[in-house]
């Protein structure tokens, strides 16, 4: 019998990892941190920024906080609130990134993208008869402004990656948005991507009626916001306030998310400072009335904003998301609950004589006080467990425990890292070491070792941690400490071969290589 049946529990209450996949999540969620202080923000368009380690629960409460707001609007008689728009695909930028060219202009550009095309998105949702009427109730400023932003923001980028894009933008608003059309409701993509069409169309008719033409007028304003003029990022987002107030909303708020997932970035947190860092940099791009941006980053980004990237966080309201124990204690209690029917708790998954507190510091710690690794490690102790031949119908017991935390450990850890460093880490074998050690394990030079560090701080693998006397005299190393718990665990177990495996000449010769 799997553990499962042992239980009597309706299925595996830890086999959903993500909010979209469990349809039932609203029976058993535990609502993360600053949900309710973001949705504030949200809804009044000013701007925050919530730091948090990767799997915190940033994206959850950016996915939650987006749906509340448009069940909101779907509903009749529904307060005025702003428009809201997902930022979280920033392949438009990435090569000017690379070529350290980007400006807060590049990034504003792909936003203004991004809120014409939801917008066009949106006005497809709805059923013609009311489409048509926000659209011939435009007057005529409304419309040279509609149709200077569509031409400059929208109709510029090329026919492919728009039709990609909203294609894209379709499927992803689809769970959020509940005025919906009767094509919509049929989920044909391709039918509504020609709705769309039709309204780029309707929007860009450079007349007014029969006699009114606002080419010229719109053409003026289309090169006031494109043109070198400093202030020209601040009159675009102004402009598309306005644009979003002709339709009816009180102004815009941009999620981003995701920043750090690019290829450009690739896991980098100096590479995600240095991507935001043209638009933070200009605070008074965030205080813009009735624009806010709520930037859901990665905590080991912020420490790139105090040193290399200097940004007035002084200036920005922002917070860290963590978890306390209990509300993940709780989060793990409301799981099993729900999936047993009320009858069992945590600590009935376990054999009596289990240290059931005990092993939930453990499992906490190990799965770096995330909500969403939790649910993953419990769900591979209970995938191991099965997987034991000779346990039959029993409850959950130490071993079982450790052999889960292992896998969890050597299954997960590669996507958190990229190989190279993790390798790396793993090879010097240690989870408390100094410049010395990494010096004699790669054979390499003292700035040598400096850069290789400071990779792995980078990546967020290692942190430093207080000092410790040297060979030298007087004089103090700095020590450093692996930072993420699977990691020790795979040195402290020797989970890999490469833990500590002795360097092979040719890679001595390609670190001596790049050193220089």
């Amino acid at each position: 019998m799997t553990l499962v049946e042992t239980l009597a529990l309706n299925s595996n209450p830890f086999e959903g990892y993500t909010a979209e996949t469990e349809p039932n999540i609203a029976d058993y969620a535990i609502r993360p941190p600053y949900l309710q202080a973001i949705a504030e923000r949200v809804r009044n368009c000013t701007s925050f920024i919530l730091f948090g380690d990767r799997g915190a629960g940033k994206s959850a409460t950016r996915i939650t906080v987006y749906k509340e707001i448009w069940k909101v609007l779907g509903e009749k008689n529904s307060p005025k609130s702003p428009f809201v728009v997902n930022l979280t695909d920033f392949s438009k930028i990435l090569d000017i990134f690379k070529q350290g060219k980007l400006t807060e202009r590049d990034i504003i550009g792909v936003v203004s993208f991004s809120i014409v095309e939801q917008i066009l998105v949106w006005l497809s949702s709805l059923e013609e008869d009311e489409r048509n009427t926000f659209i011939e109730g435009l007057n005529k400023d409304e419309r040279t402004l509609v149709l200077a932003l569509i031409q400059g923001f929208y109709l510029s980028i090329p026919d492919m990656d728009r039709t990609i894009s909203t294609t894209e933008t379709l499927k992803l608003l689809n769970s959020a948005w509940t005025t919906k059309s009767t094509i919509w409701l049929s989920k044909r993509w391709d039918a509504l991507s020609r709705v769309v069409s039709s309204v780029v169309s309707a929007l860009s008719k450079k007349e007014l009626g029969e006699s009114m033409d606002i080419s010229e007028p719109a053409a003026l304003l289309l090169k006031s916001l494109v043109g070198s003029a400093p202030t020209a990022p601040m009159a675009i987002l102004g402009k598309l306030v306005e644009f979003v107030r002709a339709f009816g909303y009180s102004g815009v708020s941009i999620l981003v998310d995701k920043v750090d997932e690019t290829p450009a970035t690739a896991n980098s947190s100096e590479a995600t400072a240095r991507l935001l860092y043209p638009l933070l940099s200009h605070v008074q791009l965030l205080e813009v009335d009735g624009f806010s941006w709520i930037f859901f980053l990665w905590s080991s980004v912020k420490d790139h904003f105090n040193q290399k990237f200097p940004v007035r966080l002084d200036k920005i309201a922002h917070a860290d998301i963590t978890w306390k124990s209990e509300s993940l204690r709780q989060m793990l209690e409301a799981r099993i609950r729900f999936f047993s029917g009320g009858n069992l708790s945590f600590k009935d998954l376990f054999f009596a004589n289990v240290n059931v507190d005990e092993i939930f510091v453990e499992l906490e710690s190990l799965a770096v006080s995330s909500p969403r690794e939790l649910i993953k490690l419990m769900d591979i102790i209970f995938r191991e467990h099965d997987a034991r031949g000779d346990v039959g119908a029993s409850l959950l017991d130490q071993i079982s425990v450790d052999i889960g935390q292992d896998k969890y450990a050597k299954d997960t850890i590669g996507t958190w890292f990229s190989f190279k460093v993790l390798q790396q880490v793993l090879r010097l074998g240690k989870t408390s070491f100094i410049n010395k050690d990494v010096q004699g394990v790669f054979k390499i030079s003292d700035q040598g070792a400096r850069v290789k560090i400071k990779s792995w701080e980078d990546v967020g693998l290692v942190r430093q941690s207080g000092t410790m006397p040297s060979e030298q005299g007087n004089k103090q190393s700095n020590r450093y400490i692996v930072s993420d718990k699977r990691v020790e665990r795979i040195i402290i177990r020797k989970l890999d071969e490469v833990v500590g495996k002795e360097i092979e000449q040719a890679e001595f010769e390609h670190d001596v290589d790049n050193e220089f």
